[in-house]
């Protein structure tokens, strides 16, 4: 095992280690936003509100398909955390194996059920008669490249989860790159429109996830995978299931609310399911920035919660909460200033422009709140607290947002739908500072049992 990645995890300083760890997620996850803002960016300059409207709406789709992955790629990395920082190297290795297993076999089910249902599927997203057919043909591409979307996703969760935040980031990178040149050459090119653009992310994940099974394949990584080891292990699924579960369940309960939210916004005409769609892709900067915080924090709290380090576990989810909160006062500043021309670059309909500028003003409330809310969820994950990771994982977008969504519309029209999410998570981070810190403290509790035992 790599001394050099132990000893970061275990004996840094925690706001370096913090950074060290986080620096090369946020970068692969700004990667990963361009998979998002470049399509849109080149479906908006097609000039077609219904097309820009149809790719908002296949949206759920993609999220749905990374939280799938994400069941297994969350489940795993946190208890592959634990087995490093518990010096179980085999395990570990027979983890990533299975987990692996699993992606292929759930990523089949997934494209074989997607395919079989895209027409019922399609209506239940919202499209009407003018955003039916791009919406489906947007689709039924997602679902056909389910396996490179899903793989892609997990297998960066994997090498995550033994500190190599580098090669996810390099993964992620080689696949947005890609988009960013297939994206032009298939949407005006070949004339392909919307059609191009799911194309482009679909072998755009392909080539990332290319490069991860050449990394696993020629032993680049701390982890092994052995196909000999695939099998049934009781305890190796339930840690899986116990973790991935909940955390993916947040994921599904997102691609839900988005549906729902542009099941309302169709009310108010395809310009604002359009406007919405862009003003919510430039939210996911700040959302994949915090992301990319909260998944260098998860391996660390893993790696010393698995070591029994708990006074340093509690600095590294105080400091991560710190450090998300500020940087998400600086970009809801940044983006409130600057929310018009944020928008124009996207599309040149001016309606458009108007309506997402006004949302995005409205969401960008929720970002000193998204941070914390983030790191709390991870490190939980990381810990193995399945009850609370689920608590978590449903409390956001199933009790407060869709409730709030549908409550605040009716009562106050278009400003309610647009500020149901700001609410929310002001009401979450609350919430998520009780349950985490009730954990830690029943954790003190625990130890200091321990010790008085011995």
């Amino acid at each position: 095992m790599d001394n050099k990645k132990i000893r970061l995890m275990s004996e840094a300083p925690v706001a370096e280690a913090i950074f060290k760890m986080s620096i090369p997620m946020v970068m692969g996850m700004m990667v990963q936003v361009f998979y998002n803002l470049v399509d849109t960016y080149f479906i908006g300059r097609l000039g077609d509100a219904n097309q820009l409207a149809a790719s908002n709406m296949a949206l759920p789709i993609f999220m749905m398909l990374m939280a799938i992955a994400g069941i297994i790629g969350t489940g795993a990395s946190s208890y592959i955390s634990r087995c490093l920082g518990n010096k179980n190297y085999e395990e570990a290795n027979r983890v990533t194996t299975i987990a692996t297993g699993l992606l292929v076999i759930l990523s089949i089910i997934v494209t074989i059920g997607g395919l079989l249902g895209t027409n019922g599927i399609v209506k239940m997203l919202g499209a009407t008669e003018l955003t039916f057919t791009y919406t489906k043909q947007y689709v039924s591409i997602m679902f056909m490249g389910s396996i490179a979307v899903m793989c892609n996703y997990a297998f960066g969760q994997l090498l995550r989860a033994e500190g190599d935040a580098m090669k996810a980031m390099i993964g992620m990178m080689i696949g947005t790159v890609a988009n960013i040149i297939l994206d032009p050459i298939l949407i005006f090119v070949f004339d392909l429109g919307i059609v191009g653009a799911a194309l482009a992310t679909v072998l755009g994940n392909f080539l990332g996830l290319t490069y991860y099974i050449w990394s696993f394949a020629k032993g680049k990584t701390l982890l092994r995978i052995h196909p000999k080891q695939f099998g049934f292990d009781k305890e190796i699924y339930g840690e899986i299931f116990k973790i991935g579960v909940p955390a993916s369940l947040n994921q599904m309960l997102m691609s839900f609310a988005t549906i729902i939210a542009n099941n309302i916004a169709i009310g108010y005409g395809e310009l604002t399911v359009a406007g919405m769609g862009v003003a919510m892709k430039i939210m996911t900067i700040g959302t994949f920035v915090f992301m990319g915080f909260a998944a260098g924090c998860q391996p660390l709290v893993g790696f010393n919660y698995g070591a029994k380090n708990h006074s340093r576990v509690k600095e590294i989810i105080q400091k991560g909460i710190i450090i998300t909160s500020i940087i998400g006062v600086c970009l809801a500043t940044l983006f409130g200033i600057f929310a018009s021309g944020l928008i124009s670059v996207f599309t040149p309909d001016q309606e458009v422009v108007e309506i997402g500028t006004t949302i995005l003003r409205a969401l960008i409330f929720s970002l000193p709140f998204i941070g914390g809310q983030m790191v709390t969820t991870t490190s939980v994950q990381a810990m193995g607290k399945g009850i609370a990771a689920l608590i978590l994982s449903i409390a956001r977008q199933g009790i407060l947002y869709v409730p709030l969504l549908i409550i605040l519309n009716k009562l106050a029209g278009f400003e309610g739908f647009i500020y149901a999410q700001p609410i929310t998570d002001a009401i979450m981070l609350v919430f998520a500072f009780i349950i985490v810190f009730r954990v830690l403290a029943q954790e003190d509790a625990k130890q200091v049992i321990e010790v008085n035992q011995c």
